[in-house]
């Protein structure tokens, strides 16, 4: 059995600090609060669920560092992130990039507390239906976060919804686009870690 301490504690605690300096004066507090609404209600199933089921820490560590990603782009939004620009100036693209960054990390870092969930509960016939389900289970998950935030946009925002749509920057695949960098950065965890945690 596993007796190693949980980070989680000391990581909710740097996060929320985070958290807090970033709620300060953001771009556009709108789009704030929406973009929150979901992290809220993560952080409400993780917390309320801490001594029932535990997370391995380098789950905790991967949600700590998306968490951190998404607070950055909600702070700005997603298309006015000063890194992406600096990296669009870097590389000489037009685009800023960071919310495609923000996609890929979904999948990346966010695989394997998901699998370390649904192993509980369901039993793989083989590894190569593993790696098909979770990695659905991603692309999934993605185009119903984008099909929430075109609804969004449609409804609260019909007056800025290009900068509601988190960065399509008037990319007319940027939906597409953005569900496979979600399925591919799931995919690509498992492929590179095979989705073991050991801490």
């Amino acid at each position: 059995m596993n007796q190693t301490k949980s980070i989680a504690p000391i990581l909710l605690v740097i996060f929320t600090i985070f958290w807090a300096l970033l709620a300060i004066d953001p771009l556009y507090r709108d789009i704030w609060i929406a973009e929150n609404l979901i992290l809220v209600v993560c952080f409400y199933y993780l917390v309320s669920t801490y001594k029932r089921f535990k997370f391995s820490n380098i789950s905790y560590a991967l949600i700590f560092v998306f968490c951190i990603l998404q607070t950055i782009g909600a702070h700005y939004t997603y298309a006015e992130v000063p890194l992406g620009f600096w990296a669009a100036e870097l590389f000489d693209i037009q685009r800023n990039h960071f919310d495609r960054l923000v996609h890929f990390a979904f999948g990346f870092l966010i695989i394997l507390p998901f699998k370390e969930v649904l192993i509980k509960t369901v039993k793989f016939a083989n590894r190569k239906t593993e790696i098909f389900v979770l990695v659905f289970l991603f692309l999934g998950i993605s185009a119903s976060y984008e099909v929430l935030e075109w609804l969004y946009a449609i409804t609260y925002e019909k007056d800025c919804a290009n900068n509601m749509l988190l960065g399509s920057q008037g990319d007319i695949w940027d939906a597409e686009k953005d569900v496979f960098l979600a399925g591919f950065g799931a995919w690509l965890y498992l492929l590179i870690f095979n989705g073991k945690a050991k801490l």
